[in-house]
């Protein structure tokens, strides 16, 4: 009977074991889904309360995809605070739960979407392209995709679509907006408002920029529609695009009702680097009505909040800059160690192989010195075949030369990333004079190493002669060049000598 007992009671235990278990998941996918309304009806302050009761409820379950999404909400709090270093921190966190994520692919491209959108307002492109690839890739090996997978890839042709705005290639723009477009014309989601009302925000700054006026009225106008009485930035900021409008038809009555409208909308939610925009676009609308009081109570609101907003985010764009050089300096001297590892397992190989070669070639004739010396001629043939494929593999190198002159040219986001594909020893071998070098310091250096002037820079990359000539400077500064040394001739050297 006591064995029974006992058998009993672990049965009771497993049993109650297993239903707090259920239990506890089944609280996690509640609070997942109640936080993901609540996100989406923009109730930020909420978000935050929610997604730290979950963060701790899934502590004490052990459960990880309430660990992955509440961090992932706690990340988009931030983003929607402009608070893009807490942002990317929680979303890092969130993306962790590998084992999770592999079962939830679309949650992990809307976290790479995210941190896309991170550096995207930091302006660190490259970064931002990077991660908004690693979701559409994630998507693209997705079996059976979803309604709400295509919105995913919606939301990151929009972003990429923002990119191509803010650095003046209205074709690109244009042509992601379309490629947005194209996905929710057949998707027919309750919640797809946000992206919609975006995509229609997104189309009017660009007919706006072309002049069109009519179609830029159109577009805010629907995107206006599809937000109606709901809080998101993409509505404050197509009121402020129909102030725009109407301030450039000279409207200022019409253009200052959007304006105010636009204001009215910072009492319920945050957005700082929208608000400083339209601090600047009204302070301009009072100079246009001649209402020099008015306008000066405004731009120093602009400049108030435009410094404070600049001030943080330049520290954390340096901040992500240095965790990202620090990422790249861990993953290079992890390949270094690899590739140093592979080595000396072929060359010890190589070694075995040619010493068991040798003492069987003595072996079977010791005196037999003409096999000796045909086994020497063997030796340099193997090495000459050796330095011919190395010279194949230069030459490869070169067929490439030409594409990223033409990109360099082109002043094209992807020139660096495809200039390090071809060039791989370049930035590690930069990195070891001065760790502390900036991206675009790189991006300068490699238009010097591809042996474009002063005056070519300038013109392809679209600044003064006299601001390249400064870069040219303060970057000889930082690798310790002397003046009387050619950069351009000294980089190639330094480079190229292994």
């Amino acid at each position: 009977m006591g064995y029974f007992h006992s058998f009993k009671y672990l049965f009771s235990f497993i049993l109650l074991s297993n239903c707090y278990y259920a239990q506890s998941q089944s609280d996690v996918d509640f609070l997942v889904k109640q936080i993901n309304t609540i996100h989406l009806s923009g109730q930020s302050d909420q978000v935050f309360e929610a997604s730290q009761k979950l963060i701790k409820l899934s502590h004490i379950s052990k459960n990880d995809k309430g660990l992955s999404y509440g961090n992932y909400f706690l990340a988009s709090y931030h983003h929607d605070h402009a608070n893009f270093k807490q942002s990317i921190d929680y979303a890092k966190e969130a993306q962790k739960y590998s084992s999770y994520l592999e079962s939830n692919q679309s949650h992990a491209a809307n976290i790479s979407s995210l941190l896309g959108g991170n550096y995207l307002l930091l302006e660190l492109y490259t970064l931002s392209f990077k991660n908004y690839r690693k979701a559409l890739e994630i998507l693209k090996n997705k079996e059976n995709k979803t309604a709400s997978d295509s919105l995913i890839e919606s939301t990151v042709y929009s972003h990429l679509s923002y990119i191509y705005d803010n650095i003046n290639k209205p074709d690109s723009t244009y042509y992601y907006l379309r490629k947005e477009a194209k996905i929710l014309k057949r998707i027919n989601l309750q919640n797809a408002y946000i992206q919609k009302g975006c995509s229609g925000l997104g189309f009017g700054n660009y007919y706006l920029s072309q002049n069109k006026e009519d179609s830029a009225q159109y577009y805010y106008n629907k995107s206006l529609d599809y937000f109606k009485n709901k809080i998101h930035p993409c509505k404050t900021e197509s009121l402020i695009g129909l102030g725009n409008l109407y301030t450039a038809q000279k409207n200022y009555p019409k253009a200052q009702t959007f304006y105010d409208l636009a204001l009215k909308s910072f009492n319920l939610h945050h957005f700082p680097d929208i608000l400083s925009e339209l601090y600047k676009k009204i302070a301009e609308l009072k100079i246009s009505q001649g209402n020099l009081e008015e306008a000066k109570y405004y731009q120093n609101l602009y400049l108030q909040t435009h410094k404070k907003l600049d001030d943080r985010m330049k520290k954390e764009r340096d901040f992500v800059l240095s965790e990202a050089m620090k990422e790249e300096k861990i993953k290079h001297n992890l390949e270094v160690k690899k590739t140093q590892r592979t080595t000396f397992i072929i060359i010890s190989l190589m070694v075995l192989i040619a010493v068991f070669i040798i003492i069987y070639l003595l072996k079977k004739s010791k005196s037999k010195n003409l096999e000796s010396i045909e086994i020497t001629k063997k030796l340099i043939k193997e090495k000459e075949i050796t330095e011919q494929e190395t010279h194949k593999l230069k030459l490869q190198v070169n067929e490439a030369f030409e594409e990223i002159i033409q990109l360099a040219k082109d002043n094209s986001p992807s020139f660096y990333t495809r200039f390090q594909e071809v060039y791989p020893k370049f930035q590690s071998k930069m990195l070891l004079l001065n760790e502390n070098l900036k991206p675009s310091e790189l991006t300068f250096s490699a238009y010097v190493y591809l042996g474009f002037t002063t005056k070519e820079i300038a013109d392809y990359t679209f600044k003064a002669i006299k601001t390249i000539e400064n870069n040219r400077y303060n970057f000889r500064k930082k690798i310790n060049l002397s003046p009387e040394k050619d950069l351009q001739v000294w980089l190639r050297n330094y480079i190229d000598t292994e």
